[in-house]
């Protein structure tokens, strides 16, 4: 085995196969997953079925290319939990798995193959983790791109590996494969460049001068130059805590009853006494709806029962249910043993912990750090404008 090789696994339709795996009747009929975005409705996934019916189409498209589909509203919490699922079960063979967006997951492979007896081995081992009904595929190569590429080529069940000559290998795949903005793909294209072995055959100067480093991160990919680090998952802590309703509910008392019930639970668990937590979701099967989801960040983390529902029941006041709720998940997320924010004497000291207090709220409530930038000084003597000043990330 190389000094350094990785595995990509790829679900292909993962939201299907995750309906499916919960609604078998509707296996062998046509199944269209929607997913709206303001007034419009497109397309999330399809099965095979459903002919003619792509990933990104219009709804109206859809159904005028297969009138007889089975349309489902997509639930994104679902199937991120069942690809989650995946992923645990890949950390349990291999330290090393970054989840690179639903349905795709690097495993770093180096060192392990003494452990299962070959690389062979190792493989099958990690597609065997994998429930079949998913049918997943695999590619191995010293990148994560190459590795990508090679598991698009794979059949179901089976694995590939890069040659040698990745860029050979690569050559008359698609650019559409890159990872890369769909606005700089179309620019390719308008180029004449449809292919990576168009694209790497050009000089890295000329595609950067067009697209600059993203376009010389393309070139490098298409030549098999892809030395990205994997980034290992960090988990989040998390406590959880579930009921069904008698009967569905769409009453405000009885919902808030629910999440008092739901935070007493939570709040005397172990693993929470004494600590302070910056988040709340809650979640609800609705029938024949998608769940309804709602995420509470909290100004100040709190860090009892009576003071997480005196702030959920404001914020849930002015809400207005979709539809009877079957049952209620929470989820308190964002635990930390501070209280709040530390009072300070001199005023510039306290904004700067009210604006870290801000950071660490918005980066609760948006899962990554907040994309929020500065301007800073730099050559403030230059006649010109744009190099008197520069945006960096925002770090107080």
């Amino acid at each position: 085995m190389a000094e350094r090789s990785i595995a990509c696994l790829l679900i292909t339709h993962l939201p299907v196969k995750a309906e499916l795996q919960r609604r078998p009747e509707l296996r062998e009929r046509p199944v269209v997953i929607t997913e709206s975005y303001g007034s419009k409705t497109m397309v999330l996934d399809s099965s095979p079925e459903a002919r003619g019916v792509a990933a990104g189409m219009s709804l109206q498209e859809a159904m005028s290319r297969c009138k007889d589909a089975v349309l489902l509203e997509a639930d994104g919490s679902h199937y991120q939990e069942v690809f989650d699922g995946v992923v645990r079960a890949l950390e349990s063979r291999s330290p090393l798995v970054e989840k690179a967006g639903l349905g795709c997951a690097y495993v770093g492979l180096q060192g392990l193959e003494t452990m299962y007896g070959g690389e062979a081995r190792l493989i099958a081992t990690l597609l065997q983790t994998v429930p079949h009904q998913f049918n997943p595929r695999m590619g191995v190569a010293e990148g994560k791109f190459p590795a990508y590429i090679a598991a698009v080529t794979s059949n179901g069940g089976r694995a590939t590996k890069a040659p040698a000559d990745v860029a050979g290998f690569l050559k008359g795949f698609s650019i559409d494969l890159l990872p890369m903005s769909w606005e700089n793909k179309s620019r390719l294209h308008r180029f004449g460049l449809h292919t990576l072995g168009q694209l790497a055959g050009l000089s890295v100067g000329s595609i950067q001068a067009q697209l600059k480093a993203e376009g010389r991160r393309a070139w490098e990919l298409a030549n098999g130059v892809d030395h990205s680090p994997l980034v290992p998952c960090r988990r989040e802590e998390v406590v959880d805590e579930f009921l069904t309703f008698p009967s569905p509910t769409v009453t405000l008392p009885a919902v808030l009853t629910a999440v008092e019930t739901l935070l007493g639970r939570a709040f005397s668990r172990p693993e929470i006494k004494g600590r302070y937590v910056r988040a709340a979701n809650i979640e609800s099967q609705i029938l024949r709806h998608a769940p309804w989801i709602k995420r509470f960040a909290f100004k100040n983390a709190v860090g009892s029962k009576e003071k997480a529902l005196f702030i959920l029941k404001g914020r849930l006041d002015a809400l207005e249910l979709p539809g009877p709720l079957e049952d209620m998940r929470l989820t308190l997320t964002g635990f930390t043993g501070e209280a709040g924010i530390q009072a300070s004497l001199f005023s510039d000291v306290r904004k700067k912990e009210q604006l870290r207090e801000m950071m660490r709220q918005l980066e609760v409530l948006l899962g990554c750090r907040p994309p929020i930038y500065q301007m800073r000084s730099v050559e403030q003597w230059s006649r010109i404008p744009e190099r008197r000043q520069a945006l960096v990330p925002f770090d107080p």
